[in-house]
């Protein structure tokens, strides 16, 4: 049920429909209220605007010129993703769609004219002769002044926001919110099954009668592990799951087994328990952030391919998501077992299932990194030296294994692809260093 909410709030929260629809209400809302108050109490107070005429004209000169702005901000939006598209890649539109500031200020703009829509409305048949809605008027200027100033403040976020230094440090500061709420969910299953040395089912090797066949195309957007677990219990069998959030099924691919538990469990539990777990399996056409950690991990993997492209030639923004990366990997040292296990209320195992774990997060990292940038020893070089300080953060022997793995490869990419010796001599020396950390050599 989590998950489920989980992808609810993330489909909510990277709209851009949502925030200005709210404030929509809420101007009409207000707007409604500031006409039903009794104006006479007010007249004392407020400024007077002249006649009935007057307030209808300046109100509709403001509805005007509010259109113009609110038009105005609309297209330096789409000029801004359109530039984000192209040199930060497709997928970061989404970034800038479920950016707070850019939501409230379009929505501040479209409440001010719902505002003065509907107190033009409820205005209309108001006699020439009637108490002149002081509060409205007043509230009606108040809100184009804010929105004026609203609009500086969009175009100069805007402009910050497209600064491909902005961009990294925003998706890494979600890339790290990503991974550390995974954990907090994870991370006891995944303990479990590090203690217990839990192994997962060869998918080849599962019999049909009990094989969990997927029923739909797409990415696994999420899992309610927890449902799946009450579901085994309920049925006395144990699941193992092959997939994990992130991946790509077809239609009848088998993702798990079920083990019934209860000698000579009849067929019945199984076909049982095979209908609810694809229910709490959510399968869709694009990958989650919120719920896929790899996913976030490969928004700044990205960032720096189109850095490193021939048409682009960035090195510079490619190191920053270098370096980003390995500001947010420690993070992802927490995932240090590629399995967890969930168990019942009488501590049974009801479920064993596939999770990311910290060599598959690194080869995501750096893999695409550093095939790309084979022939640049400005970016090997710093991927070398956040390698070294990783080394000292690595919390089991598997972890350094992987560290190490990737230093050799890149050492193995700077022999064979960088001419200048003394750049290849650079980018070995690093890689060695950390391939030589636990034995380092001895003072003289």
């Amino acid at each position: 049920m989590v998950q489920r909410l989980i992808r609810i709030w993330e489909f909510l929260a990277y709209s851009l429909w949502v925030s200005p629809l709210l404030f929509a209400l809420g101007g009409a809302t207000v707007a409604i209220g500031a006409m039903t108050l009794p104006q006479d109490a007010l007249h004392d107070i407020l400024p007077g605007f002249g006649d009935i005429e007057t307030v209808r004209s300046l109100l509709q000169t403001l509805l005007a010129t509010l259109v113009t702005m609110t038009t105005f901000a609309l297209s330096i939006t789409m000029v801004v993703l359109t530039l984000a598209a192209g040199s930060l890649g497709p997928r970061m539109i989404r970034n800038f769609m479920g950016d707070s500031k850019t939501q409230n200020a379009l929505g501040i703009f479209v409440g001010s004219i719902l505002f003065l829509i509907t107190s033009l409305v409820m205005m209309g048949s108001t006699p020439k002769t009637a108490m002149i809605p002081n509060l409205s008027t007043a509230l009606g200027i108040a809100l184009f002044v804010i929105s004026v100033f609203v609009l500086i403040l969009f175009v100069h976020h805007l402009g910050r926001s497209i600064v491909a230094d902005e961009v990294i440090q925003r998706i890494g500061k979600n890339l790290e919110e990503t991974i550390q709420s995974v954990c907090a969910t994870l991370a006891d299953p995944i303990k479990a099954a590090q203690k217990a040395q839990t192994a997962l089912p060869d998918p080849q090797g599962i019999s049909k009668d009990q094989a969990i066949s997927i029923s739909a195309s797409g990415y696994v957007q999420g899992i309610d592990y927890e449902k799946i677990c009450e579901v085994a219990a309920k049925t006395d069998t144990r699941v193992s799951l092959v997939v994990r959030a992130g991946q790509h099924v077809l239609a009848g691919d088998i993702i798990g087994q079920i083990d019934p538990l209860e000698k000579g469990g009849s067929g019945n539990n199984i076909d049982q328990c095979h209908a609810d777990i694809l229910e709490a399996i959510m399968i869709g056409s694009h990958r989650t952030a919120m719920l896929d950690v790899e996913f976030a991990l490969r928004q700044l993997v990205e960032v720096a391919l189109r850095a490193l492209s021939p048409g682009i030639n960035d090195p510079f923004t490619a190191i920053a998501a270098v370096y980003r990366l390995g500001r947010a990997l420690p993070h992802a040292m927490q995932f240090g077992y590629p399995v967890g296990i969930w168990h019942d209320d009488q501590h049974e195992v009801r479920l064993k299932a596939l999770l990311s774990d910290f060599e598959g997060m690194l080869g995501a990292a750096y893999d695409q990194i550093r095939q790309a940038a084979a022939t640049k020893p400005d970016v090997l070089l710093p991927m070398a030296e956040v390698l070294e300080s990783l080394m000292r953060q690595a919390q089991s022997e598997t972890q350094r294994d992987a560290l190490r793995a990737h230093a050799r490869m890149i050492a193995s990419t700077a022999k064979r692809n960088i001419p200048e010796e003394n750049d290849r001599e650079a980018v070995v020396s690093a890689a060695t260093r950390v391939l030589h950390h636990q034995d380092p050599e001895p003072k003289s």
